[in-house]
């Protein structure tokens, strides 16, 4: 089975290699940052009568932050229908909770095809907590600075264990920035890219955290084993918008996983549909278009202010001339970013353009599943 994914993989990359040089070579971190929509979470709230709009919890999903989360409700009441407690006991997986009314969560896609990740009353405290979170609003307010990648450590409990992860992980993050870094001045264009840099942060999160609650669910339920490793910390590099890619385990956290990881996030997007890369996205109540368009935005607004301050200012670009109400088409447009080509990102001879065909690999079977399987000790 190894050998036949090689020869699908090796064949992959021959066969389109020629195409590659006109592949998108936007940063992966960049790409899903300014043009994967988040996938919606499916929700149920299964309840016996009405619920009015005025109760607590209910209201809490009318707000303006609630209407940014990244989740299609709907409703069940067992007492207008009670012929549908057949069909969501098979959505459920199992009996209706005793308490009533229950909210269900199901991960994007998965409604109908596997049991909710987490199922629990309906309370303002639970809602509150499903809408934001204080290390979920952390992590937003980071991706949307521009950040490459927040690495959410999920602590083991035992400190030698998580410091010992955590060193590790800062180590990497360093040497890989620096060498970044010192090749931004010649791959960023900054009046194709306004605000592409490099930088990489962590975030920890206590297993025991209530606030956290559903941040915890949606990470530790992404893959169906991590259950398993209750005493291990594990590792999620997030990015885009809010997007967690495969996690790294107990000993599978070592500088070569993590460098894999990173050159995936810093290297060109080889494949511009979102579902052919690997991770999930979390659910953040987030205006992800508005903190896009703020990097253009500021960036056209310094241009203006340098040309009215100068009568020497050389011949622009018609790009450097675009207005802000000029913003969304040209951002449309855009199709390309020049790519560092970092040392960090190990690809091998084909360089490049094997990297900007990552996504397709994906789909021959040598990609998610294969890549998690690596992760775990």
């Amino acid at each position: 089975m190894r050998r036949f994914r090689i020869v699908i993989v090796t064949i992959s990359l021959l066969v389109l290699l020629p195409a590659s040089a006109n592949a998108c070579s936007v940063p992966v971190f960049r790409y899903a940052l300014e043009r994967w929509v988040p996938d919606y979470y499916e929700a149920v709230l299964i309840h016996r009568g009405p619920i009015a709009d005025n109760d607590p919890p209910a209201s809490l999903l009318q707000g303006e932050t609630a209407e940014l989360l990244n989740l299609h409700l709907s409703k069940i009441d067992l007492v207008s229908s009670p012929e549908a407690q057949d069909q969501l006991k098979s959505l459920l997986g199992g009996e209706i909770p005793g308490t009533l009314p229950a909210l269900a969560l199901w991960y994007p896609s998965n409604k109908g095809r596997a049991a909710p990740f987490w199922v629990g009353e309906f309370t303002p405290e639970i809602v509150s907590a499903l809408i934001q979170s204080p290390k979920r609003k952390e992590l937003a307010e980071r991706l949307t600075k521009g950040q490459s990648g927040v690495w959410i450590l999920v602590e083991s409990g035992s400190a030698d264990k998580d410091k010992a992860a955590l060193q590790l992980l800062n180590q990497e993050l360093e040497t890989a920035t620096r060498e970044l870094k010192e090749q931004a001045p010649s791959i960023i264009d900054e009046s194709e890219t306004p605000g592409l840099s490099f930088e990489f942060s962590t975030l920890t999160v206590s297993r025991s955290d209530p606030k956290e609650r559903f941040l915890l669910a949606a990470l530790l339920n992404s893959e169906p084993d991590l259950q398993q490793y209750a005493g291990e910390p594990i590792l999620f590099p997030v990015f885009g918008r809010g997007r967690a890619l495969y996690a790294l385990v107990g000993q599978g956290i070592n500088a070569e996983n993590i460098r894999d990881a990173i050159g995936f996030l810093t290297g060109p997007c080889g494949c511009e549909i979102k579902m052919l890369n690997p991770g999930v996205d979390l659910p953040m109540a987030v205006n992800w278009d508005a903190a896009v368009m703020q990097f253009y935005q500021e960036f056209y607004e310094t241009q203006e202010t340098q040309m009215e301050l100068t009568s020497a200012f050389p011949q622009t670009s018609a790009k450097a001339d675009n207005t802000i109400a000029d913003f969304k088409s040209d951002l449309s447009d855009k199709s390309e970013i020049v790519n560092p080509k970092s040392k960090i990102h190990r690809f091998g001879v084909l360089g490049t353009a094997a990297v900007s065909l990552g996504g397709i690999v994906l789909i021959v079977g040598f990609g998610t599943f294969a890549v998690m399987r690596k992760k775990h000790p």
